[in-house]
């Protein structure tokens, strides 16, 4: 089925899927609705899975995991174990990276608040002259940049 594979235009070409994720979104989303109205749940499920890729390149990986955990649940019910094995990895990888974008933030914001006048990471100065190199003073220690 032709419309099945929206989702995939341009293939593995990473520079073509960056330049068209918006309109591979409002393809698979379309196609989504489509498959809703004629109650094709293996569309559905593969249209879920799309929009989960489309949204973890995005960076969007909160509405990802709910496209993933849709599509492996799908696959489920209509019994194609593919698509559920994939689903479930992306579901734990986008999973991971938002757990993970959360807690690097956290930490960026706690040292931000304790360090309000320099920022998290110190100060740079000026070039040191005899060396060539600037120095970086974060906290009690000094270090030297090339």
């Amino acid at each position: 089925m032709a419309i099945g594979n929206l989702g995939k235009v341009g293939g593995k070409n990473m520079q073509t899927t960056m330049l068209n994720q918006d309109k591979m979104q409002m393809f698979v989303e379309r196609y989504l609705e489509l498959s809703n109205e004629l109650k094709y749940r293996k569309g559905e499920s593969g249209a879920y899975l799309q929009l989960g890729e489309l949204l973890t390149q995005k960076g969007d990986f909160d509405t990802s995991t709910k496209h993933f955990y849709r599509a492996m649940k799908i696959a489920e019910e209509t019994g194609d174990g593919d698509l559920k094995e994939t689903a479930k990895v992306n579901f734990g990888m986008a999973n991971a990276s938002m757990k993970w974008t959360n807690h690097v933030s956290s930490i960026l914001n706690n040292l931000q608040e304790s360090h309000p006048e320099t920022g998290p990471m110190g100060a740079l100065h000026e070039e040191d002259e005899d060396e060539g190199e600037g120095v970086f003073e974060g906290g009690e220690k000094e270090f030297k940049l090339p």
